[in-house]
């Protein structure tokens, strides 16, 4: 079983463990714009698989827009309906820019995330405009589901990122709220930390390295 000093490289999600989101925010934003029978709105848009097909590419920007015009029964702009997809996103905290910024002095460090191209540009913009410089410089390379055609927890995401990166999987730590994408990243040989509510990413870091007690969910070599 490997060591957190045996890492060299570590894959972050965002939302959720970087960047802090609220999906409820989306639904109350809506149901401002007017939108009536909330919860059969969502379930209907839920049931169609709409999330799943965007952040894999197979649905286009302007295709999601219609499909939520359609189910919402209101003819709202692109504007609007862009406006509540992506009140879910909120901040990107200064502390973890830092710890990325100490992190990249040891390690490689690399993005994987399930997202689409309207989540991308709208908080890829909001950290430009908070922090004067763009997040991708945090890391080596971005793994966008959107890009990539699949997603998490499908295996082949992380496999295509360990291709890409030229990285072992016995050398690289994967960290995700989700324990079903932490586990997935198990079964590829990665190490995974599940970042477990109400855990916080710094807390795991210290001077720019893993601590030695870092919560790890499992490491395998």
């Amino acid at each position: 079983m490997a060591k957190p000093s045996d890492i060299k490289n570590i894959i972050f999600d965002l939302g959720g463990v970087l960047l802090n989101i609220d999906p409820s925010i989306t639904g109350k934003e809506l149901k401002e714009m007017g939108v009536q029978n909330l919860p059969q709105v969502l379930e209907k848009l839920a049931s169609s698989r709409i999330y799943e097909r965007l952040d894999t590419g197979a649905l286009s920007d302007p295709g999601f827009r219609d499909e939520v015009r359609k189910a919402c029964d209101m003819n709202l702009s692109d504007e609007q309906v862009d406006e509540a997809w992506n009140a879910l996103l909120l901040d990107f905290p200064a502390p973890r820019v830092q710890m990325l910024k100490e992190l990249n002095e040891n390690y490689r460090i690399f993005l994987l995330s399930n997202t689409n191209s309207i989540h991308f540009i709208s908080y890829t913009k909001t950290f430009r405009e908070v922090h004067g410089f763009e997040m991708k410089s945090l890391f080596e390379q971005l793994f966008l589901s959107f890009e990539m055609g699949v997603h998490k927890p499908d295996a082949e995401i992380y496999n295509m990122a360990l291709q890409k990166g030229g990285l072992k999987a016995s050398e690289t730590l994967f960290i995700d709220d989700s324990l079903a994408n932490a586990e997935a990243a198990v079964a590829c040989r990665l190490a995974a930390l599940h970042l477990k509510a109400g855990m916080e990413i710094t807390d795991q870091v210290k001077n720019g390295k893993l601590r030695d007690d870092a919560e790890f969910l499992v490491i395998l070599k």
